[in-house]
């Protein structure tokens, strides 16, 4: 997962007419045209909206954070989001070209593969950003008490740091054995996944449980706050509308300071939501992750070829599509929300009606800033 060497080489070669054997689709050796000029304009104007879209979230969580961000901790996890995917997506665009005007002096190098391995953490970062998002929006929503009393902005900073040092040190194995990442005799750089030596296939499948132990907790824990929303928007139009008294009426006021009520339209919409963005994190993340065993039953199948460059496509279009979805979209253009109205509607229903005050006194508790 994250792997952003093995997606500039697919992403791109799916572009073009693929006439060349299997030993070119695995192991290119620069120098190497695997693109042509055609595919070359096409993947670096995505690239290009990519990067765009990154930079102009950054710019806009800087410039709006005391409007839109008052919750820092929100605003740290948006930055260190989008500030990986916009180097991930940097990597991406250098090494392409590299790749395509470079001699292989150069770009085949051993130095090459190291930055290449390098830049594979940047992919993987990302995804621990995105659990400590969808851990922290589980817990202010589901246990609001634990969350205001343990959950601060010093300990997210130090959950994401203890899992970009994991992943760092994941990624960082092979420079000490254990897993593939360059071939000395051909003199190139390699999968992990494509590894023969037992000891380097060990390491491929720490990678792919390291990778779906994040994609597991992500959708569990997205999945438990829609279902969370979808639950409270029952519970609280089915209440039945008796005379309450000035002290119930304060205790819930009080109450609702604590934890969110889901009968307002922007929860609704929220709730649908984070059952899109699950599914398009499966989407674009898991068959990256399922790359991995395919490539070691049947990695010189013409049907794995077309799923490996499937499955790096995918994952391109994640990462140039979060700042649109998880900051720009959602913040400038309100009204393309109702993309995810063709979700169920059963899932979440519309309970009693809450004063506009009240929704924005909360907004920033469920603003949607991750996946």
């Amino acid at each position: 997962m994250g792997q952003v060497e093995e997606i500039i080489e697919n992403v791109t070669t799916a572009t073009s007419v693929s006439d060349h054997s299997l030993g070119h689709v695995f192991n290119r050796t620069p120098p190497y045209r695997h693109l042509s000029v055609t595919g070359q304009t096409i993947v670096t104007t995505s690239y290009a909206v990519g990067v765009i879209g990154n930079l102009a979230a950054l710019y806009i969580i800087h410039k709006e954070k005391k409007l839109k961000y008052k919750n820092k901790k929100h605003s740290l996890m948006l930055r260190c989001l989008v500030g990986n995917d916009l180097v991930a997506l940097l990597g991406m665009l250098v090494q392409m070209y590299v790749q395509l005007y470079f001699p292989t002096e150069i770009s085949g190098s051993h130095l090459s593969c190291v930055f290449r391995v390098i830049w594979r953490w940047f992919g993987l970062s990302s995804g621990c950003v995105a659990i400590v998002m969808a851990v922290e929006r589980w817990l202010a929503l589901t246990h609001p008490f634990f969350y205001q009393k343990n959950v601060t902005y010093n300990g997210i900073l130090k959950a994401i740091l203890i899992l970009w040092t994991s992943a760092f040190m994941l990624v960082s194995m092979p420079f000490l054995g254990f897993g593939l990442y360059f071939d000395k005799k051909s003199k190139c750089c390699m999968r992990y996944r494509l590894a023969t030596k037992p000891i380097d296939v060990a390491y491929a499948y720490v990678f792919f449980a390291f990778g779906l132990l994040l994609c597991f907790g992500i959708s569990c824990a997205n999945l438990s706050v829609t279902r969370y929303l979808c639950n409270s928007s029952r519970t609280h139009k089915g209440v039945p509308g008796h005379r309450i008294s000035r002290s119930l009426k304060r205790q819930q006021s009080s109450m609702r300071v604590q934890c969110i009520s889901a009968s307002t339209p922007g929860e609704i919409a929220f709730a649908r939501l984070m059952v899109a963005l699950s599914i398009s994190f499966l989407i674009c993340w898991m068959p990256q992750l399922l790359s991995i065993p395919l490539a070691q039953f049947a990695p010189s199948s013409p049907k794995s070829i077309v799923f490996f460059r499937s499955a790096d496509i995918l994952m391109a279009i994640h990462f140039m599509l979060d700042p649109y979805i998880y900051v720009l979209l959602h913040h400038h253009f309100p009204c393309l929300k109702l993309t995810f109205e063709v979700l169920p509607r059963h899932c979440c229903c519309s309970g009693g009606s809450v004063s506009y005050r009240s929704e924005e006194a909360h907004s920033d508790r469920f603003i949607t800033s991750s996946r």
